[in-house]
């Protein structure tokens, strides 16, 4: 029964956000999570993470102790927010929790596999050429800035399947085909932020993959440099998207131009209520729309201690640190807490230029925090299936 609940909530999750397909309107999408979360719960009483404990009782607390205007509609918010944070994130555990969240963590990855893949073919055959806002490319996707960091969890799973000893030679040119197309597909959205952390998350896994191999690993960064070097004619044509960018933070003279206001906004805002913050989902810098409470928040996060103050943004950093401590000193046959590790490092630095990590209706909410609960697998030495 949990496998199928996975595949059904993976499906619906991963069908949201392509556009060729009609999504589900959110109020019956988190009614979907909620129902599967008591469908699942009532087989098991769970236990409760401290830490995450402390992490919803300051989003109570921003809250109750600050006056947020209604068009932010932080009440129902919050609901909607626990609707899927119960299900996939690791402050409930059980049993039943830990099987249902491998499916879906399992299914979801394969599901992103596959949109990347019938992407970048739609966009080299001519079929379907995925560009959309602003001339970037977005794929099947709803925007080139969801793209982005799709392709770097899709890489990191190539790299690391690619990287392992037992891989047979089709499986490993099968990676180094899925490795090119998620670097193809990083370069044509423009998103630097997924670039960088999709790039650097993937070095750090090869020197985790090889750090007791110190020969070859020196002998795969002189060829990965030298391979890199070789095909600059190739892979620098495609850059134009990034070069746009870097244009425009150039003649702003700040290299995050696009970003560095809205931080400015949320250290502005933190500064005003450093505690408890300004209170979950709302905002009082920046463009605000003051008919459906939406905003750009810019950084993970900045929003975090902006809107949830030290009591919120404290306890979710303790989490990151102890669960980077506990996949580092894990060892397993086949690599799979190095993964985890390395896209919760990619997660780490994608979150500072994206704000998704309280914003339940994003995509990239949802595979953050099923990525940690699925953490949580692997400590309690649970059965973790990437794909």
């Amino acid at each position: 029964m949990y496998k199928k609940i996975g595949l059904i909530l993976a499906i619906i999750a991963v069908n949201n956000i392509i556009t060729v397909t009609p999504g589900l309107p959110m109020p019956v999408y988190y009614a979907v999570f909620g129902l599967a979360f008591l469908t699942v719960v009532v087989s098991e009483q769970p236990k409760f993470d401290g830490i995450l404990s402390f992490f919803v009782l300051a989003i109570i607390f921003s809250i109750i102790g600050n006056t947020i205007p209604s068009y932010f509609q932080a009440e129902q918010r919050f609901i909607s927010f626990l609707l899927i944070f119960c299900l996939i994130s690791p402050w409930f555990f059980s049993d039943p929790l830990s099987e249902m969240r491998t499916y879906l963590f399992k299914y979801t990855n394969l599901l992103l596999i596959f949109v990347v893949v019938l992407s970048f073919l739609g966009n080299v055959s001519g079929g379907f050429s995925g560009i959309g806002r602003s001339d970037m490319y977005q794929g099947f996707t709803s925007h080139s800035m969801l793209l982005g960091p799709i392709a770097s969890v899709v890489l990191l799973m190539a790299v690391w399947k690619g990287s392992q000893q037992n891989t047979n030679r089709k499986v490993f040119f099968a990676c180094a085909a899925i490795v090119i197309i998620c670097l193809y597909t990083l370069l044509l959205t423009g998103s630097r932020g997924s670039l960088i952390g999709g790039v650097f998350s993937s070095f750090v896994l090869l020197v985790l993959v090889f750090r007791r191999n110190l020969g070859k690993l020196i002998k795969l960064g002189v060829f990965l440099m030298l391979l890199l070097v070789a095909t600059v004619p190739f892979w620098s044509a495609y850059t134009a998207n990034i070069d746009k960018k870097n244009e425009y933070a150039e003649e702003e003279g700040d290299n995050f131009a696009s970003r560095s206001e809205l931080w400015n906004y949320r250290y502005e805002e933190f500064e005003q209520s450093p505690v408890i913050g300004i209170g979950f989902a709302s905002a009082n810098k920046g463009e605000i729309n003051t008919i459906n409470g939406r905003i750009e928040p810019g950084t993970s996060w900045g929003v975090l201690f902006a809107q949830l103050g030290i009591l919120g943004g404290i306890p979710l950093i303790l989490l990151f640190i102890s669960y980077f401590a506990k996949l580092y000193r894990f060892e397993d046959a086949f690599n799979k807490g190095k993964l985890l590790f390395a896209m919760l490092l990619f997660f780490t630095i994608h979150m500072v230029v994206e704000g998704y990590i309280l914003g339940s209706g994003s995509f990239m909410f949802f595979y953050v925090w099923l990525l940690l609960g699925v953490i949580k697998n692997r400590i309690k030495e649970k059965e973790v299936i990437i794909y």
